[in-house]
């Protein structure tokens, strides 16, 4: 059966290194490589692997190649659980990688000589994941949208401080004016203001009687 091949990353030159076993619980260290005398170096390329042509089954697989003829030194495949590639706690730009021959295994160090390169690797193998796994990728779920509008008949009623008041339309107060005036009962009329001849009457009256008064006023008995 013929395999489709796809390059998703390469890189013209890599480092290899024969590493200590693992010590530690929380991962590999390069610090504890001899950096400085690496085992190998050439060429990686990093390959999509189809078994049909519908690509319905795809898997990645690192491969270490030399750089001038294109020979072969070790093969690692990369699962979708993300073993076979792991990253050093102290760098970003080396790695640890599973190399498979047959039935045998082993560990090696592989190293990049810039830190943009190591970015573009480790998104080269995300991205293989999410093609090839799509389902495991999270879809947020659409927010419902919920409708807080009154509808017709409904009120609402605002709590203010210690009690609860609502707001009085116009005419309601329009008609408790009216029902306090009628329950208070009619007011009395006042007496209508005296006319201009009543007043000259008054007048006269008076004149007339300071003048008989004058004719005693001035003696003493």
């Amino acid at each position: 059966m013929s395999t489709y091949e796809s390059i998703i990353f390469i890189s013209s030159e890599v480092l290899v290194y024969q590493i200590p076993p693992l010590r530690s619980s929380k991962g590999y260290c390069a610090s504890e490589w001899d950096v400085d005398k690496p085992l190998w170096r050439g060429r990686l390329r990093v390959l999509e692997v189809a078994a049909d042509a519908a690509a319905s089954r795809v898997r990645c697989e690192l491969r270490l190649e030399d750089s001038s003829n294109g020979e072969l030194f070790a093969s690692a495949p990369y699962l979708l659980t993300g073993k076979g590639v792991e990253q050093v706690t102290d760098s970003s730009r080396f790695f640890v990688i599973r190399v498979v021959d047959g039935e045998r295994h082993a560990y090696l160090g592989m190293g990049f000589m810039e830190r943009s390169e190591a970015f573009d690797f480790n998104i080269a193998l995300q991205d293989f994941k999410r093609h090839a796994n799509p389902s495991a990728e999270i879809i947020p779920k659409k927010e419902e949208v919920k409708d807080y509008s009154l509808k017709e008949g409904q009120t609402i009623t605002i709590s203010l401080g210690k009690g609860t008041r609502r707001r009085r339309s116009p005419n309601t107060m329009s008609e408790n004016a009216e029902n306090a005036a009628s329950n208070a009962g009619a007011l009395p009329f006042l007496p209508p203001p005296p006319s201009a001849q009543e007043v000259k009457d008054q007048l006269r009256t008076v004149a007339h009687a300071t003048e008989d008064n004058d004719d005693f006023g001035d003696f003493v008995s």
